[in-house]
């Protein structure tokens, strides 16, 4: 058994799968549709949406299974995203890659495969629309161009929620989208007693900004202000607009708040330095650990810092 690849924009990959939120989710009507159309469609006893994430694979709609997760090392999916186009396995059987793969030497058996890559609307390849049967198959270029067809749906499904939970200027979560995904991470760490932060960000002197220089480049300055907080991010962290020019991230486990802090301020400082613009980008900040209270959602966290925050921007104006 040959074990899948890993893509070069691993990290970068991770990220989007994580921010438009999906792993875990299940019985979503409009992917569960697609994989029944798929499964009549071609007459497979298996259709699957799969989403890859670092260790493991999910499904995020599926017919034909019962399980929903397993680990990437023995997944056809992980072959087939490091693909510009579909992976077709006729006969599993007689392919070095998968012939002593426990999915074919067991169950389900598998002995047919294709899996054609799906993309997040940035471009990140964040898994398949695979078809599987138990006996070989042959798949022919009208199948392929049908089981695009069908893919580009789910891709177009991906746009339609993308849209709604990110903020368009910045290409970050919008409020929508960093609470529901935020809300979901705040309750996992509390239930494994894993330690994060919240850090509330303030511009100062946003409005003289826009006031002298314009609303486009005041809208420069949020772009670049959160092009800075994604940059600095990890995979699992999360990053948010909340409105105007306010801006969140929950920093997971094992990130530090301090450190995070210091390396945002000298990463915007060589900004300020290096723009050649007549004014530089400053913030005020609060931030809270997890750990530094008993907090019961992610809302009352996003309060606390916010209020700290603003004692910042008070103090700096006395």
């Amino acid at each position: 058994m040959k074990f899948p690849g890993i893509p070069e924009n691993e990290e970068e990959r991770l990220k989007s799968l994580y921010m438009i939120d999906l792993l875990d989710v299940r019985d979503e009507e409009r992917f569960e549709r697609l994989t029944r159309i798929g499964q009549k469609l071609f007459q497979v006893p298996i259709a699957v949406i799969n989403l890859l994430d670092r260790d493991r694979q999910w499904a995020l709609a599926c017919q034909g299974l019962s399980g929903r997760e397993m680990s990437r090392d023995i997944s056809f999916c992980a072959h087939a995203i490091l693909q510009q186009g579909p992976l077709i396995v006729s006969d599993a059987r007689q392919d070095e890659r998968f012939h002593d793969n426990p999915l074919v030497t067991g169950e389900p058996y598998i002995r047919f495969y294709v899996g054609y890559p799906v993309h997040l609307p940035d471009g990140a390849v964040v898994g398949t629309l695979c078809l599987v049967n138990s006996e070989p198959r042959d798949f022919t270029p009208e199948d392929i161009a049908t089981l695009k067809d069908l893919a580009f749906i789910v891709e177009d499904e991906f746009q339609v929620i993308n849209m709604a939970m990110t903020d368009s200027l910045t290409a970050i979560p919008n409020r929508r989208g960093f609470y529901r995904s935020g809300e979901k991470r705040f309750k996992e760490y509390q239930q494994q007693n894993k330690p994060f932060s919240i850090l509330y960000f303030d511009l100062d002197k946003f409005k003289p900004i826009n006031d002298m220089w314009g609303h486009a480049e005041g809208d420069e300055v949020l772009k670049v202000f959160a092009a800075q907080l994604r940059q600095l991010t990890g995979a699992k962290d999360i990053t948010g607009r909340l409105g105007g020019d306010e801006f969140a991230v929950l920093l997971a486990s094992g990130n530090d708040a301090a450190a995070f802090q210091t390396r945002l301020r000298d990463s915007l400082n060589g900004w300020n330095q290096r723009s050649g613009k007549p004014y530089n980008i400053n913030y005020s900040y609060g931030v809270i650990n997890s750990d530094d209270g008993d907090f019961s959602s992610l809302l009352e966290m996003i309060k606390e810092s916010d209020s700290v925050m603003y004692s910042e921007k008070r103090r700096k104006k006395t």
